[in-house]
């Protein structure tokens, strides 16, 4: 069908959404395990690996290539305008139906942060994300994860997904869904540089039913590539996206554009994304704890001396009076206004405002302070390292109780928030893997979970570190060794340590005001 069609009549689109028919349409969100279980044999998801893995091998050749002519190839698509700083282009394929479109641009955003943004272990993330990268998100579910991320990989996730996504907010004959496998992660291409991508390249399940008839949403065949390359001073990422839309239906021309045009403002818009993130780990003060207005005769930013007529505000994070030009607005949680002092802080100390749980430093750098995937069956845990520094060596710890912290959830890696939306069982008779989907909705936040197990300490023996427990103890429980509590008391002591630094800021914050 030519893409460049007018728009239809009003009793075409009541024709394509059902709107004619005598039975109303049911709404989304649809709910939880619509889809029902997905079953698999090893050679499928053998396939679906060698797939995904072949798409990006071919986008790196491609983007390599662009780099090396001078981006050649693009030049003979049509070009639309430039739109926040992206290129846009599209073109036909040889077949004269496919719809391929290009956009490319670049943003003020470490990958890191980006990555953060880009990964989705959950489906609330999965909706969020497309929200937050096309504004156009209307439902979403993980049928199956064939790879989820873990503390010894953080860099692949390959999983199986249904999307709802409505192209045109102005009229719902152009909602659509699909069905698509995702791999996501982080690379290098043939010049060592990093390179994070997000691949969601469209397939056929039988669980994955159209709804077509009962939701009204047409099935949309698509493949999409997202790159993010960094740049050499590592300031700046490139984001490239390149997609196809094989034989679409009713797809306008001045669609794909707007939705070309969409997608470019979100991109643009990462960065204040990103610094969204990273003040939200800034200690937010009550107002009665800001510095007077009246007490302050100059900004405490840029030292400009007050008049009568300045405007004079309050940041909610250092309490701190500044003038106009130097208090920006940003949503965090609630409309709330910075300080330019506050958010160069943020940006250039993201790595230890921002633990790596939430902005994927883990697979480019190491993490000062990670945790282990919680085990449920032991009760030693483990961790990276006991107060900072690369390279630290893992030792085995004790269970904490973080209840005495009140930011102890925030304190997690991406091992407690990787998804635990599918466990793989083998089923015999059947000769296939039965992936079962489970809540990934509700985070696991490691030994906050658990109980506190009380030991005795003559009950143990000093062993290797790299030797298991061998006392178990009368329910069954291996008794840790001496070095674990050895361990877990330098934990708990650099704990403290932490606590006394908080209470010694917020003792100087109430002095100040």
């Amino acid at each position: 069908m030519n893409m460049m069609t007018p728009d239809l009549s009003r009793a075409g689109a009541q024709a394509i959404t059902g709107r004619d028919r005598g039975t109303p349409l049911q709404q989304l969100p649809l709910r939880r395990g619509y889809f029902g279980r997905v079953r698999m044999t090893r050679e499928d998801m053998q396939n679906y690996m060698a797939t995904a893995r072949s798409l990006l091998e071919d986008a790196l050749t491609r983007a390599h290539n662009d780099r090396q002519q001078g981006g050649a190839e693009y030049r003979t698509w049509k070009q639309l305008s430039s739109h926040a700083g992206f290129k846009r282009c599209t073109k036909f394929g040889d077949n004269g139906r496919d719809l391929h479109y290009y956009l490319q641009g670049s943003v003020r955003a470490k990958l890191n942060d980006l990555m953060g943004l880009i990964y989705a272990d959950s489906t609330a993330q999965v909706v969020e994300r497309r929200e937050t990268l096309y504004h156009d998100s209307m439902d979403a579910q993980t049928l199956c994860v064939l790879k989820e991320r873990s503390a010894e990989n953080m860099q692949e996730h390959l999983s199986i997904r249904w999307q709802a996504i409505n192209l045109s907010n102005n009229s719902p004959i152009y909602q659509r869904d699909k069905c698509f496998l995702e791999y996501t992660g982080v690379t290098s291409d043939v010049d060592g540089v990093p390179v994070g991508f997000k691949i969601t390249h469209g397939i056929e399940r039988s669980e994955c039913v159209s709804l077509k008839e009962s939701h009204g949403l047409s099935r949309l065949n698509s493949t999409e590539i997202m790159l993010l390359r960094t740049d050499q001073n590592g300031t700046h990422t490139t984001i490239t996206l390149d997609g196809v839309v094989r034989e679409p239906e009713n797809l306008p021309g001045w669609l794909v554009s707007s939705f070309l045009g969409t997608v470019a403002t979100c991109f643009s818009k990462l960065p204040i994304v990103v610094q969204e993130k990273l003040l939200a780990r800034l200690p937010m003060i009550s107002d009665w704890q800001f510095v007077p207005v009246s007490s302050r005769k100059n900004c405490s930013v840029c030292m400009t001396k007050f008049s009568m007529l300045s405007k004079k505000t309050n940041c909610n994070s250092c309490g701190e009076v500044a003038c106009k030009s130097c208090i920006v607005t940003r949503t965090v949680g609630q409309t709330s206004k910075f300080c330019t002092k506050c958010l160069l802080m943020v940006s250039s100390q993201a790595s230890e405002i921002a633990p790596a749980s939430e902005f994927g430093h883990s697979f480019i750098t190491s993490s000062s302070s990670s945790r282990s995937r919680r085990d449920s069956e032991t009760s030693v845990s483990t961790t990276s390292s006991m107060v900072g520094g690369k390279g630290a060596a893992v030792v085995p710890r004790m269970k904490v109780d973080m209840k005495l912290l009140d930011d102890a959830r925030v304190n997690r890696t991406n091992c407690s928030l990787s998804s635990t939306a599918s466990e793989t069982s083998f089923d015999s008779s059947s000769n296939s893997y039965c992936l079962d989907r489970r809540s990934s909705d509700v985070p696991h936040y490691g030994s906050l979970d658990e109980e506190v197990v009380t030991v005795d300490t003559e009950q143990m023996e000093r062993s290797g570190r790299v030797l298991p427990p061998s006392v178990v103890n009368t329910v069954g429980r291996p008794v840790p060794t001496v070095e674990a509590v050895e361990d877990s008391i330098a934990h708990q002591r650099f704990l403290l340590r932490e606590m006394l630094s908080q209470a010694k800021t917020y003792q100087q914050q109430q002095t100040r005001a």
